[in-house]
């Protein structure tokens, strides 16, 4: 789908932020922050941590967060990756599952030593400048610069990254949620997505929610939703359009799905954020 305003990539560097809640903002999109100063706490899911120079976070589009700063200057680089950027840019599946694949154990913030931190730097500043400059082929040039960061980041730190060895269930997941990004618009169903990768629909549901961290149908569902917010912000459907673009035939039936799972309404929910 094309939505209008919103890059596939794009990196910013703050450092005047000077109030103790970050303003809510609307949240479609992957998300990599690296903390150079201050000290803030994270709320990403149910989990809670405590954000310090040198922290770099992976944040999925389909996790709700926020932040409450407790130093400043807090100060850092926020750069955002459309859903297909990271599902078909970054094409090693070892790389990716830090974005979309969420086991028990996995941890969003990475404590960088020093050494690593030096490393991973310049990657952000590089990024940061060729998306305020954006020049020809900038998305690219970044992808390039993600992917090499990703790159240092697993050679340095293994242990942070989902996927640690080949494992035919882990490839078998991360297929079946490419396929959800394909085809989310219509009708789907876990058989189809498994037989996308070739596993029977019985082995992934079980695998599928020990390593996404959600059921096949509750990642589903989420992925529509995050989609229909993109969509209510950056175009002008209307909200039956937005319906069934994202999946859903019966637009009552969308609307009572969005607000259980937002505590709004999707046009309240435009309204709210669409300035």
């Amino acid at each position: 789908m094309n939505y209008t305003h919103i890059p596939e990539i794009s990196c910013f560097y703050s450092d005047t932020i000077d109030h103790a809640i970050l303003n809510p903002c609307a949240h479609f999109e992957y998300e990599m922050i690296l903390v150079t100063g201050g000290s803030s706490q994270a709320i990403i899911g149910h989990r809670t941590y405590s954000l310090t120079r040198r922290c770099l976070v992976f944040i999925s589009r389909l996790e709700r967060h926020n932040f409450v700063i407790q130093k400043t200057p807090y100060t850092r680089y926020v750069a955002t990756m459309s859903s297909q950027l990271v599902m078909s840019g970054i094409k090693e599946p070892k790389l990716s599952s830090i974005f979309i694949q969420r086991p028990k154990e996995f941890c969003h913030v990475l404590e960088l030593d020093e050494s690593t931190y030096g490393l991973i730097l310049p990657h952000f500043q590089k990024l940061e400048e060729e998306y305020r400059l954006r020049q020809e082929f900038f998305t690219t040039c970044c992808l390039s610069l993600v992917t090499s960061m990703l790159i240092d980041l697993y050679r340095r730190c293994p242990r942070y990254f989902p996927v640690r060895a080949d494992s035919s269930l882990s490839s078998a997941v991360l297929t079946a949620q490419r396929y959800i990004g394909e085809h989310f618009h219509r009708k789907l169903t876990i058989g189809e997505a498994a037989a996308s990768a070739y596993v029977s629909a019985h082995a992934l549901s079980m695998a599928f929610k020990d390593i996404s961290g959600v059921t096949f149908k509750e990642y589903l569902i989420l992925y529509r939703i995050t989609e229909a917010k993109k969509l209510l912000i950056t175009t002008d459907l209307s909200i039956s359009e937005i319906a069934e673009q994202v999946g859903y035939i019966n637009v009552n039936n969308f609307v009572k799905i969005f607000r259980d799972r937002e505590h709004t309404t999707p046009l309240q929910y435009r309204r709210q954020f669409a300035s």
